[in-house]
């Protein structure tokens, strides 16, 4: 697979670079930027074959297969529709879009022209997903009541400089951070929640520093979210919490478990640990892709699962009082 970089961020290494290094059949043909020089540090950087200053470049060009989106949020509606009509498949950063409606829209072309669109949802490649599945089944807490799920972060680890503070361009602990709890709870408990309530702290104008939120299913379980960039005295928690009828199951680090992960089982006055994969959740995501673009077949974190992400990203913030993430004009 021939893949082309739209965008020289950060999160280019770990996502991509890093990965397709051990593997043999992905080859980093050409990386973009608004900025020439900067494409070409990350060119060197990460041994891609060619740099360009933009991001049409990269779309244009004949000799990639799919590109990976790393643009802010608010940008990804329009460079994976581009790059879809122009026959690529993409990979794009979560959240799929700005909010629900783009996030449709953007479906609605990858349907349209038979390409995959996977939204860059790591964490569901790792094996600690089947790790877990399979305790459940095992029935080791009992029947799934309901969870807690965390992503929260020390003030001060997501400068007020960044990007994730900027509303223009889809800003927000929800947007960054939270939708991870949102996807965790909703593989755990049904892709459909209720958003019954939610708060939001807003440090600067409409861009949530802090946001929670109470969920309920249509079977009756219920569920609570937290996602925050201002935690205070250094706290940080990234956490599933799953509640059974005989104990509770405690995933740490759900999000990248080469960063430290564990489960713990706790069941009356029993404890057990169980360790986890340390691979690169990263790898398993690229991986995936390659797979999807080889056979066709669209991957889990792709189509009504990212439209029902943003769903509930979207009802999470008009329950806060401070509404959907805009999108920039077309």
């Amino acid at each position: 697979m021939r893949l082309g970089l739209i965008a020289a961020a950060r999160i280019t290494e770990r996502a991509i670079a890093d990965p397709a290094r051990d593997l043999d059949d992905i080859r980093l043909a050409v990386v973009g930027a608004r900025d020439l020089n900067r494409a070409q540090q990350a060119a060197t950087k990460w041994d891609v074959e060619r740099a360009v200053g933009s991001y049409e470049e990269v779309i244009a060009s004949d000799d990639i297969d799919a590109v990976y989106i790393a643009t802010p949020n608010a940008l990804h509606r329009k460079w994976a529709i581009d790059a879809l009509r122009s026959g690529k498949h993409v990979l794009c950063e979560k959240p799929l879009a700005s909010n629900a409606t783009e996030a449709r829209e953007m479906v609605a072309v990858a349907e349209e022209t038979g390409l995959i669109l996977m939204e860059a949802f790591h964490w569901r490649y790792h094996p600690l997903v089947a790790q877990i599945q399979a305790l459940l089944d095992a029935g080791v807490i009992g029947d799934v009541e309901g969870a807690d799920a965390a992503f929260d972060l020390a003030d001060g680890r997501i400068p007020m400089t960044d990007i994730r503070w900027d509303y223009s361009i889809a800003g927000g602990s929800l947007m960054d951070l939270g939708c991870y709890p949102v996807q965790w709870l909703r593989w755990l408990l049904g892709p459909t929640p209720e958003v019954v309530s939610a708060t939001a702290v807003c440090p600067v104008e409409k861009v949530d520093g802090r946001i929670d939120a109470e969920l309920r299913w249509p079977d009756g379980r219920a569920a609570t979210l937290s996602s925050s960039m201002i935690e205070p005295d250094g706290r940080n928690d990234i956490r599933l919490s799953i509640y059974g009828s005989d104990g509770t199951m405690i995933v740490k680090n759900p999000l990248a478990p080469q960063m430290g992960s564990s489960i713990t089982v706790e069941r009356d006055d029993t404890k057990e640990v169980h360790e986890v994969d340390s691979s690169a959740s990263y790898f398993h995501q690229l991986v995936a892709f390659h797979e999807a673009v080889k056979t066709g077949v669209s991957p889990v974190t792709s189509g009504d699962d990212s439209v029902q992400t943003m769903d509930v990203v979207d009802a999470i913030y008009v329950a806060a009082g401070i509404g959907p993430r805009l999108a920039l004009p077309h």
